[in-house]
């Protein structure tokens, strides 16, 4: 039976542009690559995320009544700091804004994927 999530995968059409982009603006440490084709990045914590380079028209998002919804969500405790960042840097945001439980920030990588950053409210991390 399974055991833990390994790694999440997303499609890349600049691989390299890709690669930067995650190490300036979201932190993560290229740790391997297979050719021009794969890379692998990581975080401090959580499992390894893996970069396919495509030539197709997609993303890593989905639809919920026509509302795109990110496919991969990560913590953060510098949440703020990272809206301002990728405002600055052009990001598309979806959202930003305090769902009560956390603040919530939802944006577009340059490649077309959507993300999803929670930093947990204090009250609810006591509860």
């Amino acid at each position: 039976m399974l055991q833990a999530l390994e790694h999440a995968q997303i499609p890349v059409r600049d691989m390299e542009r890709a690669i930067m982009w995650y190490a300036e603006y979201l932190g993560f440490k290229p740790t391997g690559r297979d050719g021009d084709r794969i890379a692998f990045l990581s975080l401090p914590a959580g499992p390894i995320l893996m970069l396919w380079k495509t030539t197709s028209d997609t993303a890593a998002h989905y639809q919920v009544d026509g509302v795109d919804f990110p496919v991969l969500l990560y913590r953060t405790e510098r949440i703020h700091e990272l809206h301002g960042r990728l405002s600055e840097a052009g990001a598309r945001i979806q959202v930003y804004e305090d769902g009560g439980f956390a603040w919530v920030l939802k944006f577009y990588d340059p490649e077309g994927n959507l993300w999803g950053a929670l930093q947990m409210n204090e009250k609810q991390e006591e509860a």
